[in-house]
């Protein structure tokens, strides 16, 4: 059972950002899976999520950032793609990977010089960030290895409930993909962009056609990316 189960309100807002803080490692709702969060730059506390995880295989949190413009703080933005061009995307669930610049643990990006950035449309997640100020590293609320699915509340608290220090619950349908209505597949949509051309790295929640009129020279074959990927990282071997 998880220890602390808030429903979310201003008040659980502020008391949960508390709780990150302090170092404290919680659940929230987004809207696509309920996530396991901390604060971004809080070592320990990234570590608390690896193990909440039962991580071991290579798998970098992605960070979330509680306004647009904080992006370029972080990350170095490729030719042609930057604030102006984020701004016709997001809030939107998709997020993009770029080079990173600023000094986070390495122990959040596993040792990779490159971070994932999100920015949802309206949710819990959103508004936490809102009251917290700071970005927070992000994963999926469930153990780790058990594929790609809609993380529920009851999932989320059935997997690592025991080991967070709190969950922000609602009951916000109207905040929530419906991946079966919309046909669309569970988890954001992912962008590389750290390579020669932009590649999807995975097809998500929002659908990749959509960005095609913001990124025109997106690879959307997802296989090309696996083996220029694979190149990448035989290389750094």
């Amino acid at each position: 059972m998880a220890g602390l189960v808030l429903e979310e309100s201003e008040s659980s807002l502020a008391e949960v950002a508390g709780v990150l803080g302090d170092g404290g490692i919680v659940v929230v709702p987004s809207r696509t899976n309920y996530v396991l969060i901390c604060d971004a730059e809080n070592e320990k506390a990234i570590s608390r999520v690896f193990e909440a995880k039962k991580r071991t295989k290579f798998g970098p949190l992605t960070l979330a950032v509680p306004a647009i413009e904080d992006t370029e703080r972080y990350v170095r933005f490729p030719g042609g793609f930057g604030l102006p061009e984020l701004r016709r995307v997001w809030p939107a669930e998709v997020s993009f990977i770029f080079d990173l610049t600023y000094g986070f643990s390495p122990r959040m990006t596993m040792g990779a010089n490159t971070v994932a950035v999100m920015f949802q449309r309206s949710c819990a997640l959103n508004r936490l960030l809102e009251v917290f100020g700071r970005p927070v590293a992000l994963t999926s609320a469930n153990l780790s290895g058990q594929g790609n699915f809609v993380v529920t509340r009851e999932k989320a608290i059935a997997d690592i409930g025991g080991v967070v220090d709190a969950v922000l619950v609602n009951d916000r349908a109207d905040e929530c993909v419906d991946v079966e209505a919309e046909g669309v597949n569970p988890s954001n949509t992912i962008v590389d962009f750290t390579f020669e051309r932009p590649y999807l790295v995975r097809d998500g929640a929002y659908p990749p056609s959509l960005l095609l009129p913001v990124v025109p020279d997106l690879e959307l074959d997802t296989d090309a990316y696996k083996a220029v990927l694979a190149k990448r990282l035989s290389v750094a071997l």
